[in-house]
């Protein structure tokens, strides 16, 4: 089950708001790729399931090795995940691991596609996966990016078998092979709808290091003398960006490495046994010359004479002074964008209407059947000729371009003036002929001469009206996100206008997720007299940072005024009196002042005070909002929330920042509401609770709420922490394993329990073996219970976890969410008490989701329970037997309930 915590009507949003690039190749080395790989035109796209699943050490021995293009396309962006670097889950981890992926695809070269399959946590079988997720719904997502990216070759990292190891493992195998069968059929999938019919010539699964029967072998340890490392290292670096699931200690090895894959699919060579390939182009016409031979005359004479350029240009590189290709590279660009402008493109047809996948939109475009197979080919071919010779040419002649903001966040129809700033750092003129900012405003109105050692300056005002939200992440029902359309020209989320002025769109899968920026810069310069056009990305907003230096973000659209508050849910005690304060930051991003006034939404027996009748902010000031709530509510979930409202309309949104050094920082949006969430529970008056967080755990402010008394301490303040003012010490999830020293203090919290204490410690991947616990247990890692409504058996009713405070029913054990438990004990000592069974349909009996045992005159307690994601998530039951964990130790008639304060 899926709740979002955006009340109906106060839908969660997130906004991305991204960085520089880390890791991107420059100088000497990037023009050596670039010249080496310009006339490289193979493409290669990889399925798989998950950020992480990608094998980078092969993206990174093809796209910066042999220069192959190269995308990774993952089905999920990981929302079910656990995270090892913060607290966030669900669709905020999924937004931190989607920009993982970029960071890492910034690093190997790849492109990144994502289909629209919500990670809904660990699933053991594909039957039990296509329940969550509609086959034929994601099959189209799949065909959808391989008409998009048309590759030649397809390589599966999964094997499409239970072998797999987990159930989105396996769909991704069976799904990729399904899509390359059916990418060509335009029955099943009408051209109007999922893009022009391409069919892949060769079908590969991965087989990683394992060498095994037929499969084609690749040294992806082969080293660059160039870049300075071998591909894969540059993996390692790549790898080692999915720091919230532990790779950041990603170890390199140097070194001859082998990465095999194994073909098992051709529509080329199907008479030569896979046994006797070299490579996986084996069969298919790679040669620059093939694209000759399908273009028109005059763009045949341009590829002609680009690769005549070419030669030159390699033949005469010099990497320390590049200034002797320029001329051959100026004018291999050119003529690249010649054969371009000569080549009518193969557009996306939507009722009629066309729309481009690929920037530099022109009414030259093929409709029908004129795309061909050799024709789609050619036309993906010299998108990505025509960028690699720009980009070489402007290196070589020392052109740099900077397009830069004097603030990140532009309020919605405010306006802030963008400097675009042309540098010539080499040693010949070089004149800037037009530049234009997301295809519409122009910086300059007359050519400007730069000559060597200078540069140009330039001013345009940009309008707050490019809003930085996602396109993926809305409300969505079930484990599919809603198909969204995303404007057509994936390089500026601009929309390409059609003939009759409507916007035209295509499916967003279809967009690459490294394509997508919020504004974009394209400049023509003359170079060794040579015109030519090139992308220089987006308008950045530079700062400065006195631990990690400069900082450059893309600069993006946000409301005039926010309002958020700290968290989406809030719990409170069911039937009993509640005064409860929340806080509501108000923000300006406008740069004149703006009065507004509150309206509150709240349920029926509540009152709230303390909020004024009006307030002011000044342009960028921020101010904090307690509101006191009061009154008593019954069980069950309500909506409260607050608007600003103006003559010239209301602001009821805010966004939460999510920033972590590895990634671009990543703004969760949601409208200004919170959701009530009452239960009944009996909280004993002696309980105090010293809190380990773990990883992925939020569970501490959501017991203050109830009103038990938290201290949050950290591993390291164990030794010095009183912990004889607690009855209770809790160990998060998984924080043996993110606080090594942990295990080191554990006889401290072993002997807290023995003086009379109650120890709650929380699952973790290798408790079992670390003997962090009293008495031993066995734990395989597959040992989960991933059915989150899965029956769960009472086997010893009179527990006192399971009546003491709170009697635990059947009512408990409802509206779970992603799972039960994971990682349970099925080897349990003696010495532990399991009050309770549950397993997945068709599994053996589990008894490890709550061990008890006496320790000297206290009590220890284990859960292998998932209730740091019930908690969070507003499931009355997850408080409630928490409470009853924690208070294991304190007897019963001492469990009066706490007095709340009117």
């Amino acid at each position: 089950m899926n709740r979002s915590l955006a009340a109906p009507g106060f839908a969660a949003l997130i906004a991305l708001a991204p960085v520089t690039a880390h890791a991107q190749e420059r100088g000497a080395a990037a023009m050596d790729q670039l010249v080496r790989g310009a006339t490289v035109t193979g493409r290669v796209l990889m399925i798989a399931a998950h950020p992480d699943d990608e094998d980078t050490q092969l993206i990174a021995y093809l796209a910066r090795g042999k220069r192959v293009e190269t995308a990774y396309l993952s089905l999920t962006r990981g929302d079910g995940g656990q995270n090892l670097i913060g607290n966030e889950l669900g669709e905020t981890l999924g937004a931190i691991r989607t920009e993982e992926l970029l960071a890492a695809r910034r690093i190997d070269g790849g492109h990144q596609y994502f289909a629209r399959a919500f990670d809904f946590g660990f699933s053991k079988s594909a039957v039990e996966t296509f329940k969550h997720w509609d086959h034929d719904s994601l099959l189209a997502d799949v065909v959808t990016v391989i008409r998009s990216f048309r590759p030649h070759v397809v390589v599966s990292v999964w094997s499409g078998t239970p072998a797999d190891g987990h159930g989105h493992h396996t769909v991704a195998g069976i799904l990729a092979r399904e899509a390359y069968d059916a990418a060509g059929d335009t029955v099943r999938f009408p051209v109007k709808k999922y893009g022009r019919a391409w069919a892949p010539q060769k079908f590969y699964r991965g087989a990683r290091g394992n060498r095994v029967a037929g499969a084609v072998g690749m040294n992806v340890g082969e080293y660059d003398p160039v870049l300075g490392r071998s591909y894969a290292e540059i993996a390692g670096e790549s790898r080692a960006q999915h720091r919230s699931q532990g790779f950041g200690g990603f170890q390199i090895r140097r070194g001859a490495q082998m990465d095999y894959v194994v073909r098992q699919g051709s529509r080329v060579n199907e008479a030569t046994p896979a046994a006797d390939e070299k490579s996986i182009f084996d069969g298919i016409d790679t040669t620059f010359a093939r694209l000759a031979r399908s273009a028109a005359p005059a763009a045949t004479a341009a590829l002609n004479t680009v690769q005549s350029m070419l030669d030159s240009a390699r033949a005469g590189s010099d990497l320390r002074n590049p200034r002797g290709v320029v001329r051959w590279l100026a004018r291999a660009a050119r003529f690249a964008q010649d054969a371009r402008a000569a080549t009518p493109r193969c557009v996306w047809e939507v009722d009629g209407s066309v729309a481009m996948l690929r920037a530099g939109a022109d009414d030259n475009v093929r409709r029908g059947g004129d795309c061909d197979p050799a024709a789609l080919d050619l036309d993906a071919s010299l998108d990505i000729l025509t960028k690699r010779t720009a980009e070489a040419a402007f290196d070589a002649a020392g052109v740099a371009v900077e397009a830069t903001a004097p603030q990140e966040l532009l309020a919605f129809g405010d306006s802030m003036p963008v400097t675009l700033t042309v540098y010539n750092r080499g040693h010949d003129n070089v004149t800037l002929a037009y530049s234009r900012m997301n295809d519409a405003l122009p910086f300059l109105s007359a050519p400007i001469i730069i000559s060597p050692d200078s540069s140009a300056r330039l001013t345009r005002y940009l309008i707050g009206t490019v809003d930085s939200r996602p396109w993926w992440l809305s409300p969505h029902n079930g484990d599919l996100f809603p198909a969204h359309d995303s404007p057509s020209d994936g390089l500026a989320r601009v929309s390409y206008q059609i003939g009759t002025g409507s916007l035209t769109t295509v499916p967003g899968v279809a967009v690459a997720e490294d394509a997508r920026q919020l504004t974009n810069i394209r400049i023509t310069a003359s170079i060794a007299g040579q015109t030519i056009t090139m992308d220089v990305g987006p308008v950045m907003f530079h700062s400065s940072d006195p631990l990690l230096g400069e900082q450059n973000r893309p600069v993006g659209g946000v409301p005039a005024v926010t309002l958020a508050f700290d968290r989406g849910l809030e719990w409170m005690v069911a039937n009993k009196p509640l005064d409860h304060m929340m806080r509501v930051s108000v923000k300006s991003f406008a740069s004149t002042p703006r009065t507004f006034s509150f309206k509150v939404v709240s349920p029926t027996g509540v009152r709230v005070d303390s909020i004024p009748a009006s307030m002011t902010l000044q342009a960028h000031e921020e101010k904090e909002l307690f509101v006191r709530v009061r009154g008593q509510l019954k069980p069950g979930r309500y909506e409260f929330g607050i608007i600003a409202e103006t003559e010239n309309g209301r602001y009821m949104d805010g966004f939460k920042a999510v920033e972590y050094g590895h990634i671009r920082p990543i703004r969760m949006y949601r409208f200004s509401a919170i959701y009530l969430q009452a239960v009944e529970i009996t909280i004993p008056a002696t309980l105090s609770v010293a809190y380990v967080p773990g990883v992925g755990d939020n569970t501490a402010p959501f017991l203050r709420q109830l009103g038990i008394p938290v201290t949050i301490i950290s591993a390291e303040e164990l030794p010095v922490v009183d912990l004889g003012r607690f009855s209770t010490v809790v160990v998060g999830t998984r924080a043996y394993e993110a606080h090594r020293e942990l295990a080191a203090y554990n006889a401290r919290l072993l002997d807290f329990a023995k003086k009379g204490g109650t120890l709650v410690v929380q699952y973790g991947q290798d408790l079992a073996t670390t003997g962090v616990m009293p008495y031993p247990v066995t734990t395989p890692r597959t040992s989960r219970v991933t059915e989150e409504d899965a029956p769960v058996t009472v086997l010893d009713s009179k527990s006192r976890i399971l009546n003491s405070p709170n009697k635990i029913g059947d009512a408990d054990w409802k509206d779970w969410v992603q799972e039960r438990g994971l990682y349970m004990p099925t080897v349990v000592d003696p010495h532990y008490s399991t009050p309770l069974e549950m397993h997945d349909p068709g599994e053996p009996d589990l008894k490890g989701a709550v061990l008890v045992t006496p320790l000297g005159k206290g009590t220890y307690v284990f859960t292998s329970l998932s209730l740091f994601r019930q908690i969070p998530a507003g499931v009355p039951g997850g408080p409630r037997l928490f409470v009853n964990l924690l208070s294991a130790g304190i007897e019963p008639e001492r469990a009066a309930p706490k007095k709340i304060q009117p």
